[in-house]
């Protein structure tokens, strides 16, 4: 596993998982291990947490942070069919964000209701802008931060238009 720097591997007997082992589990009883024969089955975990092909990315992110897993076998019944990781996670979250493109990012405070969020939308497209996604901040008393990713623009004139109209700008990324 540290050859290879992986850090969850399934235990496997001919095509069946009778469990799942990781370096942290590896490293708990290496000091026990140079005193006393441990074989991985006294360490590996029998049930592991698990998803299927199926399982929506959210859903399987919200497994890992709950549970404090860095990954998870992917089953299809009793089949090992792969694995995720938090990687495997972060990476699908950056794709669905668009952050790999050339963006820009423009941050509004916006009453918390969803024609405040249509409107302004409006204005940015109006303005020039193309959104790629939105993301939405804590709330603040009425008001909430919302977080608009769009395809790389000269935000100025949309920002002067937003202004204009009175909305606050609260930072933006060219």
């Amino acid at each position: 596993m540290q050859k290879h720097q992986i850090r969850h591997v399934p235990v496997m007997v001919r095509d069946r998982m009778v469990g799942w082992i990781t370096s942290r589990d590896l490293r708990e009883v290496l000091l026990a291990s140079m005193l006393e024969e441990i074989k991985v089955g006294d360490v590996m975990v029998q049930a592991p947490i698990s998803v299927t092909p199926d399982t929506e990315v959210e859903e399987a992110a919200r497994l890992i942070h709950e549970h404090k897993i860095g990954g998870m076998p992917v089953m299809e019944g009793d089949k090992l069919v792969g694995v995720i990781t938090m990687l495997d996670l972060i990476s699908a979250f950056i794709t669905m964000l668009g952050l790999l493109k050339s963006s820009s990012r423009l941050d509004l405070l916006l009453p918390n209701r969803s024609e405040a969020l249509d409107a302004a939308a409006r204005i940015i497209k109006k303005a020039g802008g193309k959104v790629i996604n939105v993301a939405l901040g804590p709330i603040q008393g009425e008001k909430r931060p919302y977080y608009f990713r769009l395809e790389k623009v000269s935000l100025e004139p949309i920002v002067d238009t937003l202004k204009k109209q009175g909305y606050e700008v609260l930072d933006t990324i060219a």
